[in-house]
């Protein structure tokens, strides 16, 4: 999910301290260091002059997205969609792997301790901006079949598989058998499959298309009815046994694809979004120092005014 907003953790201070020197530490002292103190005002200062405009333009996207997300009419079910389709994404199942993948795969700069957390800080959040974005932006049945038409070399048929790698014949032909007798695939391929990137999720693959898989398994997968299961197929990374779960090749299974394409193409930009926040918004910054952190988006409020007058 595209963010406007940015997680800040582990900030580094490398800016040298005024420090005061006493025996005893204060009551807001961070550290003592040979009898030096560094208070929390000294660390939060240096904070926000080495990462200050950033982070509080964050934090002022963030309220402002979170106090819309409370007009617009978010449903409960628009945000366990979202959940899932993160899940998905990452190929896991439960609320706590998904937290932790989340984690890793910001190299530690989101950490997600909760549901409520991921819904608020991040899903509601992006919610709004989609919403607001696409505000008004009609598409038509008709818009959809031109753009099919007009793109359908770009969307060539794909293929939604799952499969079970393991590393000789003899363990595939065995795992074959068992499938034969009735065997749950999701479950072996859990319980077998070499694969570390989809044997958790029963051996579920990303959908692909032609020219994204090795040669071989390329050429099974492809031949495949849907829900047929193939024999052992070897290829570089072992043998494989597939199963076709899905297959999509025609304009229906690509409308809502085609749909989201064409609201983003005539989406807001997100900044344009923060810009007509900010003119309902009542702001008023204490510190002199971030009096002007605002004027980039008033500017771009400025500037769309402008283009509208020279269109009109």
């Amino acid at each position: 999910m595209k963010k406007m907003f940015v997680a800040f953790a582990g900030l580094a201070c490398l800016t040298v301290f005024t420090a005061c020197n006493n025996e005893t530490a204060p009551d807001d002292a961070v550290v003592t260091i040979n009898g030096t103190d560094i208070t929390e005002a000294e660390f939060v200062e240096s904070l926000k002059d080495q990462a200050g405009d950033q982070n509080l333009l964050s934090m002022i996207q963030l309220q402002l997205l979170k106090e819309k997300a409370d007009d617009i009419g978010i449903t409960d079910e628009e945000l366990e969609a979202e959940i899932e389709e993160l899940k998905t994404n990452f190929g896991v199942e439960e609320d706590e792997d998904l937290f932790n993948t989340i984690t890793a795969q910001t190299q530690g700069q989101i950490e997600v301790d909760s549901r409520d957390e991921l819904i608020d800080d991040y899903i509601k959040p992006q919610l709004v901006i989609t919403k607001l974005s696409a505000e008004g932006v009609e598409v038509t049945e008709e818009d959809k079949e031109a753009f099919y038409e007009e793109n359908q070399d770009s969307f060539g048929t794909q293929v939604q598989a799952r499969h079970i790698l393991v590393e000789d014949i003899e363990t595939a032909e065995d795992l074959e058998a068992q499938l034969e007798d009735g065997a749950d695939f999701a479950e072996l391929a859990e319980e077998n499959s070499t694969d570390p990137g989809s044997a958790a999720n029963g051996g579920e693959l990303p959908l692909f298309g032609e020219g994204e898989m090795v040669p071989e398994f390329e050429e099974a997968a492809f031949s495949l009815d849907i829900d047929e299961i193939s024999e052992p197929i070897e290829s570089t990374h072992g043998f494989h046994i597939i199963q076709v779960m899905d297959r999509l090749d025609s304009y229906e299974d690509f409308a809502d694809e085609i749909e989201e394409i064409l609201i983003g193409q005539q989406s807001k930009d997100p900044n344009q979004v923060f810009s007509e926040l900010l003119s309902d918004a009542d702001i008023n910054f204490e510190d002199s120092r971030y009096e002007d952190l605002l004027a980039p988006y008033e500017q771009v409020e400025e500037g769309s005014e402008e283009e509208e007058e020279a269109q009109g």
